[in-house]
């Protein structure tokens, strides 16, 4: 059984989890094999470039490759790293919290509006910075708390991974689109300052079958890749697909419907930001979606997400690329660097700094 909320104790259990309803409206996604994208099968390949003009979502396969399995291991490791912060006292963790145009660090519960009305979010989450993890410590530009500090190493290792993968399908997106891979890897170079973080979420698990809180809000992603590892149900996408690289008033721009993503075990969940639209002039898809409280039996346990968001580099101009597949784009914000960029789209969400 779950444990209840005010028990200090292990309460990430995936193995424990109950399986997610049958009987529910489920979005219909490929999945991509990791390794064999890795390999260079052209097949796969195109498979991967159909889903990022289609929805901008699909599931990555991370068996039989020793890179897929870093994330898939790792990701329940750092659950179990971000279960310790959350239980830090209030106060603690809000030495931590995000200020300024960073975005890294925390967030509460209730610091981001999820309608017109004002309504609270009702989940948080831990930013942990991608650059601060991969040089010594005596460079990192901010302090973090214990238990993410003792799993550095594990934190450098899975940010390394997952890179390397947004990297791979980048690259894949742009040869497709009659572009060097090198003109948009360049713009997410790995040692480089940028908005790239590992997100631990934890949303509350429900007291009643009722599902009525939003944990986030419908939006789309800021960055230009997204990889999420989940083990419950709760992410959610509108059934029409979103070529706006803007957030608007955060709600679907067009009739449809939300539909569940359930959770494919050994497997990542891939979805594409506005950046990729605003770098392809609308040619890829960012994917409209939302997270809510899990859905039937596994509402009843605490909902943990681990992301890895790839974004550009923060002085990165957001220009359009330049291919044969990609149409010329307006010169409106190119002069507009990433990290201001993503500032603004983050403002536009309805995140507030001063949590």
């Amino acid at each position: 059984m779950p444990h209840k909320e005010e028990e200090p104790t292990t309460e990430f259990t995936p193995a424990l989890y109950p399986p997610f309803p049958e009987d529910i409206p489920t979005v219909d996604l490929q999945t991509i094999a990791l390794t064999k994208l890795l390999a260079g099968d052209a097949v796969e390949q195109n498979r991967v470039f159909s889903a990022c003009v289609g929805r901008g979502f699909f599931y990555l396969d991370l068996s039989d490759c020793a890179v897929g399995e870093t994330i898939r291991a790792g990701a329940e490791d750092i659950a179990r790293v971000g279960e310790r912060v959350f239980q830090l006292p209030l106060d603690e963790k809000l030495q931590y919290r995000m200020a300024g145009k960073a975005l890294f660090g925390y967030k509460t519960a209730g610091a981001t509006v999820t309608d017109k009305a004002g309504t609270p979010d009702t989940a948080e989450f831990f930013n942990v910075g991608k650059n601060d993890m991969i040089v010594p410590d005596d460079q990192m530009s901010r302090p973090w708390p214990a238990p993410v500090v003792e799993a550095k190493p594990l934190f450098a290792e899975y940010v390394r991974s997952a890179h390397a993968v947004g990297m791979r399908i980048l690259s894949i997106l742009a040869d497709r689109l009659g572009v060097d891979p090198a003109e948009i890897t360049g713009r997410h170079r790995i040692e480089e300052p940028s908005g790239d973080h590992v997100r631990i979420t934890r949303g509350p698990p429900r007291e009643t079958d009722e599902m009525p809180e939003i944990q986030t809000p419908s939006h789309t992603d800021f960055g230009t890749i997204t990889i999420l590892m989940n083990w419950l149900g709760g992410l959610q996408v509108w059934s029409e697909s979103s070529r706006k690289a803007q957030l608007g008033d955060g709600q679907p721009d067009g009739a449809g419907e939300w539909l569940w993503v359930k959770p494919k075990r050994g497997c990542a969940i891939i979805n594409l930001g506005d950046a990729a639209v605003r770098f392809t002039n609308g040619i890829l898809c960012s994917g409209r979606h939302r997270v809510i409280p899990s859905p039937g039996a596994q509402g009843r346990w605490p909902r943990y997400s681990i992301v890895y968001f790839v974004r550009p580099e923060d002085e990165c101009l957001m220009s359009t690329l330049k291919g044969k597949g990609i149409p010329e784009g307006s010169k409106e914000d190119e002069g507009l660097t990433a990290r201001e960029w993503i500032f603004r789209q983050a403002s536009a969400l309805g995140n507030r700094f001063d949590n």
